[in-house]
């Protein structure tokens, strides 16, 4: 068994994640498995109406970025424009771009439950989840 990451994310981000037109996914928090986050999988929960797991993707890393100062991040990797991230991040002090590893997405076949990964509720956004490799 190892660790990894359950997100909830919605499923246009997931298609823009699965075609390769979106490279960051955008988060207010980082995951720290064993003190490091490259290499961590992270399994996509697609939210209504899909309502199942349907692949995942390798963390290449992840970056703090505040929207409201850095001017040099390339946020067209995120998909979302830099008004909307900066609402997003809001009062925080940054925003987390979680960077997906290249060659590293993979669509199932046939998408998986929640209580395939343990689980009986879909995370707020993330939380780690065990899994067999």
């Amino acid at each position: 068994m190892s660790k990894a990451i359950l997100l909830s994310i919605h499923p246009e981000w997931a298609e823009k994640i699965y075609s390769k037109e979106k490279m960051v996914e955008w988060r207010k928090t980082r995951p720290r498995i064993d003190g490091k986050t490259r290499k961590t999988r992270v399994y996509m929960y697609e939210t209504t109406p899909v309502m199942k797991v349907t692949g995942y993707f390798t963390i290449k890393d992840i970056y703090g970025v505040d929207a409201n100062k850095s001017v040099f991040f390339d946020y067209e990797k995120g998909c979302v424009p830099i008004e909307d991230l900066k609402n997003y991040q809001g009062q925080s002090m940054c925003v987390f771009a979680w960077e997906v590893k290249p060659g590293s997405v993979v669509k199932f076949g046939q998408p998986k439950t929640l209580a395939d990964f343990g689980i009986k509720r879909a995370p707020q956004s993330w939380n780690y989840v065990e899994v067999k490799e």
